[in-house]
């Protein structure tokens, strides 16, 4: 996926910034792979003042993704230990390591309460981290 469509992919409403990380593993029959964005400072003042509130009309048309690919109802952290395999969340992992501007303490904030996310289920997730100022996401094809 390329740094369009996974800005796309992002809810518009999220509002994000310049900063920009991806990194992808693949293997013989799959495909794993993150990619972060920095969230503006409006976007970040929104999220802590309205908290999991910040969600609710997110699927509103003029709020909603440009290119629908995540999915799911928003919790609020943390993640769900079954979410976490060497120290990270499931394909986060790639980003981390194929990345030379993969950002540091997204695990944390993922395991402690103050950041919220969606998982579909099928291998898919976002995360929004507005301590960290980060919305990221996470997918694969196995």
């Amino acid at each position: 996926m390329n740094r369009s469509l996974q800005r796309g992919s992002v809810p518009q409403k999220i509002r994000t910034g310049w900063f920009y990380a991806n990194g992808s593993c693949s293997r013989f029959l799959s495909h794993q792979g993150a990619f972060a964005f920095s969230l503006s400072d409006q976007a970040v003042a929104a999220i802590k003042s309205q908290g999991i509130g910040f969600f609710t009309d997110i699927d509103d048309p003029a709020n909603q993704a440009t290119r629908s690919y995540f999915d799911g109802d928003w919790k609020e952290t943390p993640v769900p230990t079954s979410f976490f395999s060497d120290g990270l969340p499931l394909n986060l992992y790639c980003g981390r390591e194929h990345s030379w501007a993969w950002p540091r303490g997204i695990p944390e904030a993922l395991k402690r309460p103050g950041s919220f996310y969606q998982w579909s289920g099928s291998l898919r997730g976002m995360f929004v981290l507005p301590e960290l100022g980060l919305v990221v996401g996470s997918s694969s094809d196995r």
